[in-house]
């Protein structure tokens, strides 16, 4: 393992880490176990990092999962694109490991995003494509960026609770698009994790909030409402937004944002860190 080289100064005297979150306490709207690569990357700069779970996932009937299977065999989709990590483990799971990698060994598969595309690979899929920017838009640019798509068909297994802009784009390019809801997306409990984060909040002990998609954004707000409407930007120094369908959602409450240029988590952190960068706590 390369060893980190030490910051010394002229004395020879090893010098203290500074970094852009040091001590700063950055939340995330995940679970504990989603927000691990987060609280890695927060804790590498110096920060704290803090889950407060938004969102449920409400898988489907497993007869959702054979629908795709059956639209995969019959209409000999071109493409297969998977918007997120939870569209692949829930198709895994309701449809069989070995039946889902077969049926999509037939179609060339696009992930958007590191992580979906990490997951595929991890349940023996191959990945052809993945778009440079990691959202709908993205994924709309690159097949554009492809040539002639008029006639192409494409399938996306998602979210019901997913917006409409993906299937929209790709239909204005003529390609013919079918969309399988795999689950739906439900607001979560409020536990004490949630009280304890509200406390925190109140008290200004909270730097940033970390916002990773439109559904964590509603549930956020509607949890918040729950335990006592505050106007969260007057009460942290900073709001993250991961991507345009997120911000645009913090628009909607008239929320201050700033959006990560690489909409991905650790695009979310070095947003974090250059805006608290030259400033401690």
């Amino acid at each position: 393992m390369k060893k980190r080289k030490k910051n010394v100064t002229e004395s020879g005297v090893e010098a203290p880490k500074v970094s852009g979150l040091e001590g700063k306490v950055l939340a995330i709207t995940r679970g504990k176990k989603e927000a691990l690569e987060f609280s890695s990357l927060v804790k590498d700069e110096g920060g704290k990092a803090t889950a407060i779970q938004t969102i449920q996932i409400v898988p489907s009937d497993r007869k959702v999962a054979m629908q795709f299977l059956k639209l995969l065999e019959e209409k000999k989709h071109d493409y297969c694109a998977f918007m997120s990590t939870q569209a692949v483990s829930v198709l895994f799971k309701l449809g069989g490991k070995e039946i889902v990698a077969s049926a999509l060994a037939s179609t060339e598969v696009i992930a958007v995003g590191p992580k979906t595309k990490q997951e595929l690979e991890r349940n023996g899929v191959k990945v052809s494509m993945m778009p440079k920017t990691f959202s709908s838009i993205g994924l709309a640019k690159l097949l554009s960026s492809m040539g002639e798509q008029k006639g192409k068909r494409i399938i996306i297994p998602r979210s019901g609770d997913a917006g409409d802009y993906a299937a929209k784009a790709l239909m204005d390019l003529g390609m013919a698009v079918d969309e399988v809801f795999l689950y739906k997306v439900q607001t979560a409990d409020v536990t004490p994790s949630w009280k304890k984060f509200h406390e925190m909040l109140l008290n200004k002990k909270v730097d940033a909030i970390v916002f990773t998609s439109a559904s964590n954004v509603r549930s956020f707000f509607e949890i918040l409402d729950r335990l006592g409407k505050v106007r969260i930007d007057e009460y942290t120094t900073a709001i993250v937004s991961i991507g345009p369908f997120t911000s645009e959602e913090l628009k909607k409450r008239k929320v201050r944002y700033h959006e990560a240029k690489d909409h991905t988590i650790k695009g979310t952190v070095s947003t974090a860190k250059t805006l608290f960068s030259g400033h401690s706590k």
